[in-house]
């Protein structure tokens, strides 16, 4: 079963979101920062897909998926992002994400994207 590593600084867009996704064929991990994300993505089981928040202290998303990429270049990356237009679109390709979506996310949506990412349809 793939593993999904959702990375937000708030806790409760963390909880919101294992509640949306907790039904899904996939398990759920959780940590509030790029850092922790980076450590985690190497180790076992690998991480299929990684969904970051972009604005968090310490390491914004786009930077997270851009290590991310350059270290994990078959992890799947999507940003969730409240500030998805202020994001420089240089930078956003070389975060290389499958999807971007805004928040507040449709659910529904966001639950397609991933099982497509995922090959899981």
């Amino acid at each position: 079963m793939p593993v999904v590593l959702l990375v937000d600084d708030d806790s409760r867009i963390l909880s919101a979101l294992r509640r949306t996704l907790r039904r899904e064929a996939f398990e759920i991990e959780t940590t509030e920062s790029g850092a922790r994300a980076l450590e985690r993505l190497g180790l076992d089981p690998p991480i299929a897909l990684v969904i970051s928040d972009h604005k968090m202290p310490g390491m914004t998303g786009v930077e997270l998926l851009t290590k991310a990429r350059a270290r994990y270049p078959s992890t799947a990356r999507i940003l969730l992002s409240g500030w998805t237009s202020e994001i420089p679109a240089e930078e956003l390709r070389a975060a290389g994400p499958a999807a971007v979506h805004s928040k507040p996310w449709d659910d529904g949506e966001l639950k397609a994207t991933i099982r497509t990412t995922l090959d899981l349809d």
